[in-house]
């Protein structure tokens, strides 16, 4: 998916009083600004593990939050191996133009501003990769990176509103350290969010029919589902969830 981009691969843009763009994949600069999002306006990058469909634009990104690296600005969040493994992500920005970094294992928490950001646990070929969990105004946001099932790991995400989950493959197809359409029917029976994105989906998932897998976790859940698509917002407002496009 992230040679051809059949379907976008550039994160996820989270605001609530601070902007904090999520996995900034390939495409996130220019989807940015194609969205009408400047990121150097961006608060924070968090990134959960330094696969290149998750991180590729990280530095770039870093770059436009720090004003061209005029100004020291943002905070920079991220998994072991985004710091130790990642090339894209220059010693020289990290330490002199960024207000702080954080390197973070599952449990540990940040603030941006008023937001809190929690690191919660995974199982991938990347051992560092962490979830997130996000403290939001109206609720917390849930997102559960590249992992496979494990019984905890629900628990993590308990309290979850709206839950993003990467379900890369459907139920057939399973391949490692990554969710099936089965797995996210266990999880969020479990979590029983108000929302469930379906992201990070797989070429497999796309060419076999992403909507008949939207639809069977819907049906089987009872939980409304979308699948994640360039350009769709959410807006969490009190005790309405909507969506766009």
């Amino acid at each position: 998916m992230t040679i051809t981009q059949k379907r976008s691969t550039g994160g996820f843009l989270l605001e609530d009083g601070v902007k904090v763009h999520v996995d900034p994949g390939p495409g996130a600069l220019v989807k940015s600004w194609q969205h009408g999002k400047d990121p150097r306006e961006l608060d924070a990058i968090a990134v959960s593990h330094c696969h290149i469909d998750h991180c590729n634009d990280c530095s770039v990104l870093i770059e436009a939050m720090t004003n061209g690296v005029t100004r020291q600005s943002g905070v920079l969040i991220g998994s072991e191996s985004l710091f130790t493994q990642n090339p894209g992500v220059p010693v020289q920005y990290t330490e002199k133009y960024l207000e702080r970094k954080e390197v973070v294992k599952a449990g540990d928490m940040v603030m941006v501003e008023h937001l809190v950001i929690k690191a919660t646990p995974t199982i991938h070929s990347d051992p560092t990769t962490v979830g997130f969990v996000f403290e939001t105004s109206q609720g917390n946001v849930s997102y559960i990176s590249d992992t496979q099932f494990f019984p905890d790991l629900t628990k993590w995400h308990r309290d979850a509103r709206v839950l993003i989950a990467n379900v890369t493959r459907p139920a057939r197809f399973r391949i490692p350290y990554h969710l099936t359409t089965t797995d996210a029917i266990k999880i969020a029976s479990d979590i029983n969010p108000e929302l469930v994105v379906m992201s990070h989906i797989g070429m497999k998932m796309h060419m076999m029919g992403v909507e008949e897998e939207r639809r069977e976790l819907e049906e089987k859940t009872g939980i409304r589902t979308i699948v994640a698509d360039e350009g769709k917002k959410i807006l969490m407002d009190g005790s309405a969830i909507t969506t766009s496009l």
